[in-house]
């Protein structure tokens, strides 16, 4: 939700929640799901993201037909919702394993942290420099050899 909250400028929410409510309206009387762009750099078009570094990942060449720049609003409206943070101090006594990029500026790194910090024991912190996406690309032998050892001590 934070993430969310900070992604939208205090002057917008309301024209965001209107065509959230109009979706929702638009589907109830059998309507499609309304969609719109994941990444964009066009403040005139709604998108989900609007960072470089998702717009450089989701909008790098991949063959045709695998992947379309395209979300359906109410993606976008419950993913506004999403407050993962909140049940992170339930996780325990299951062994919790965080991998967070130093500077997301997706998923965001602070608030990433906060929630590692509130977790309960046993729990490790796996710090990954760069951004949302480098754990998977120019880190992925960082991140995932991190999560290797982690999982071989805890589900062994």
């Amino acid at each position: 939700f934070e993430q969310g909250r900070r992604r939208i400028a205090p002057e917008a929410v309301t024209k965001l929640e209107a065509a959230f409510d109009e979706d929702e309206r638009a589907q109830a009387r059998g309507e499609a799901p309304r969609t719109q762009a994941v990444v964009g750099d066009d403040p005139a078009v709604p998108a989900s993201y609007r960072t470089q570094e998702a717009i450089d990942f989701y909008l790098q060449p991949v063959p045709e037909g695998v992947w379309s720049n395209e979300v359906t609003v109410r993606s976008n409206r419950l993913a506004r919702m999403y407050e993962p943070g909140t049940w992170v101090t339930r996780v325990s006594p299951t062994p919790l394993l965080m991998v967070v990029a130093a500077n997301d500026t997706v998923t965001l790194t602070d608030t990433g942290l906060a929630a590692f910090e509130q977790a309960l024991e046993p729990k490790r912190l796996q710090l990954i420099p760069g951004g949302h996406f480098d754990p998977y690309t120019t880190e992925f032998d960082q991140a995932s050899t991190g999560a290797l050892d982690w999982f071989r001590r805890h589900l062994s």
